[in-house]
């Protein structure tokens, strides 16, 4: 089943995974993605996500969105590989194209986003749904 998002260009999906520690949510949704303390290569991503029915709230200093949000998602019990990564500037905003793989599914999604760290952020909980 799926559920329309709010969102041009992202879906998402209902998971019946059953591994273990910790089950994957029904639905992953994207909250807000504020960047501070940007020295040496590396920044605070302080990431916000819906996870099922929690809130998750956390800040990951690291290189770059992608890392931030993929050590969120592990946190939360999804494990998601990033095969693919194309970005690119439109009239809508910036646009992210990615292949993602979670166990053995593997899925393109795209985010859209006022600049390339959210469209990023935007993209990989459009994966992390729709590899659920």
């Amino acid at each position: 089943m799926s559920i329309s998002a709010d969102i041009p260009g992202i879906a998402f999906a209902t998971s019946s995974h059953s591994g273990a520690f910790p089950t994957a949510p029904t639905a992953v949704r994207f909250g807000s993605l504020q960047i501070s303390g940007r020295r040496a290569g590396r920044a605070d991503y302080t990431l916000t996500l819906a996870v099922g029915d929690a809130i998750l709230r956390d800040t990951v200093r690291t290189h770059g969105p992608a890392d931030a949000v993929t050590t969120l998602l592990y946190r939360a019990g999804i494990r998601l590989e990033i095969h693919e990564f194309h970005q690119r500037t439109t009239a809508a905003g910036v646009v992210t194209d990615l292949r993602a793989q979670q166990d053995r599914r593997t899925e393109w999604a795209t985010g859209i986003g006022a600049d390339a760290a959210e469209s990023t952020a935007r993209a990989l909980v459009a994966a992390a749904n729709l590899t659920a």
